[in-house]
């Protein structure tokens, strides 16, 4: 894992072990507010360790920005007694999905037995959550796409997006819908924030926001047309395989020997789901 300071009251940790995962620390004058925590229970106990001894600061409270497993497992190392925030769709995903997870991810690996699944306290189901943490205001938005309950948290103060993962270096949508993505990523360029911490790979720095979320727009209207083009042509679908992550204009590197797996992944999600309404 490594860590880098975006500001003065923002810092970043990132997993080297799974997809570059990121765990954002907010610091405000009521304490310290952790976004998301890293996925290996070390890696999480290391940064709810770090953070109050180089800071001097108390935690104030928890946001998580969706259910999935490499955003949630490490927030059972922060203190029990503080509120967690997010969606309420977050709160009954895990509910239907995350304890038969955990166990699965228990037997796979001893090392998560550590791990305790813990719930949002505080949600909502529509618009936007306004939250105030001391000197900072914090804006809960609904950004589903990635995941029906993926949020993003604007900090106003700052006007720095952490998006979850509607926003990550290869746009993910297999648990997800394309056409949801696409529509929060055009939500975020209007919004137009100055800085993006992406749930998945390098913060997007002012200058670069708009360009790199049209290339993620762009790449994802570019899936949508290699799983129709598989579709009519009737070909094998094994043959999604061999569609290069290159062809829709993105690179292999951000998230190493995953990128061409995850894009197969998009591209298999959306044929599967072109094929079963044509059957329909």
């Amino acid at each position: 894992m490594f860590w880098e300071r975006v500001s003065e009251e923002i810092y970043i940790f990132t997993s080297d072990r799974y997809a570059l995962v990121n765990s954002t620390a907010l610091l405000t004058k009521a304490g310290i507010v952790v976004i998301d925590a890293p996925p290996f229970p070390r890696e999480a106990r290391q940064v709810a360790r770090f953070l109050p001894v180089r800071t001097g600061l108390k935690y104030h409270s928890l946001i998580l920005t969706h259910y999935h497993m490499d955003h949630v497992y490490g927030m059972h190392a922060f203190p029990t007694s503080l509120d967690m925030l997010g969606h309420e769709l977050c709160r009954r995903r895990l509910k239907e999905v995350g304890e038969a997870s955990l166990e699965e991810a228990q037997r796979s690996d001893p090392m998560f037995n550590a791990v305790t699944l813990r719930y949002p306290t505080i949600t909502f189901s529509s618009g936007e959550l306004r939250f105030v943490a001391g000197n900072k205001t914090l804006r809960l938005m609904h950004l589903p796409g990635h995941s029906i309950d993926n949020i993003g948290v604007f900090l106003e103060e700052d006007q720095v997006l952490i998006s979850g993962d509607a926003v990550m270096a290869i746009p993910i949508i297999a648990d997800g819908d394309w056409e949801t993505e696409i529509a929060s990523l055009h939500k975020i360029k209007e919004l137009a924030p100055e800085t993006i911490i992406q749930g998945h790979g390098e913060v997007i720095l002012r200058g670069e926001v708009q360009t790199v979320l049209d290339r993620y727009i762009h790449y994802l209207e570019c899936v949508h047309e290699q799983a129709v083009s598989m579709l009519h042509s009737e070909r094998d679908r094994k043959e999604i395989w061999d569609i290069p992550l290159e062809t829709c204009g993105l690179e292999r590197v951000p998230l190493g020997v995953a990128s061409h797996q995850l894009h197969v992944a998009n591209i298999l999600s959306i044929y599967d789901k072109l094929k079963a309404q044509a059957a329909a």
